[in-house]
């Protein structure tokens, strides 16, 4: 067999394997990968993980990634304590959100009703579930995780975020990442590592005593 041919065969098998192995991932239905996401979270009192935040506006052209430490305490509180690019402590005690940027000097307080976060940040599947439909669409690594990939839409036309993408880490079935899209192309995306769940969590951990000195801005 001449040179030609023989790159030619290894072409035709390398695709014949990209399109089995793409095979192979779709063969679970989303109702499946759903429940074993659910299966994954059922017993969760506590939920701990690293987290990356990228936020991307898309008329700007910018784009903003926040590196930290996240704790949960389900249903309804939350800690994110970020270390970079500078220090920054979001709150939620389940009632009230504060939201502390050292550097500034200052603390943001309002109510857990205003935060339009606060939902996929403390009953992350109960949400996507109760707003969304999913469609699996494939297979992608995500920091070297093989994880399984879900196409979101928004059940209602009201949501702030009508489209969106999880990523499912298919050896936990834990999320691996998900990104949420506005109507106008901003995405929102948290990527999750290092999961615990769980875990002793101190409850104190959710409140939050501004330092003394600080500016306290309330949000009505």
């Amino acid at each position: 067999m001449s040179e030609t041919g023989r790159k030619m065969r290894n072409l035709v098998l390398l695709i014949v394997l990209l399109v089995f192995t793409v095979a192979v991932a779709l063969e679970q239905t989303t109702e499946e990968v759903i429940a074993r996401v659910k299966a994954a979270y059922a017993d969760a009192r506590t939920f701990t993980c690293e987290v990356r935040r990228v936020t991307a506006s898309a008329m700007l052209g910018q784009r903003r990634v926040m590196r930290g430490t996240m704790t949960s305490l389900l249903p309804d509180m939350f800690r994110i304590d970020y270390v970079s690019p500078f220090e920054q402590s979001l709150v939620c005690n389940g009632e009230t959100v504060w939201l502390y940027t050292p550097m500034n000097n200052q603390v943001i307080v309002s109510s857990v009703d205003d935060y339009e976060e606060r939902e996929m940040l403390v009953d992350l599947i109960g949400y996507f579930e109760r707003d969304y439909s999913y469609e699996l669409v494939g297979e992608e690594e995500v920091d070297g995780r093989a994880t399984v990939v879900l196409r979101m839409t928004a059940l209602s036309a009201g949501n702030a975020y009508p489209n969106g993408r999880i990523w499912i880490d298919r050896k936990t079935w834990l999320p691996a990442e998900f990104e949420l899209t506005d109507d106008l192309g901003n995405t929102i995306s948290y990527r999750l590592s290092n999961i615990g769940l769980n875990m002793e969590v101190d409850r104190s951990l959710f409140n939050f005593t501004p330092p003394a000195g600080v500016e306290v801005v309330e949000v009505d």
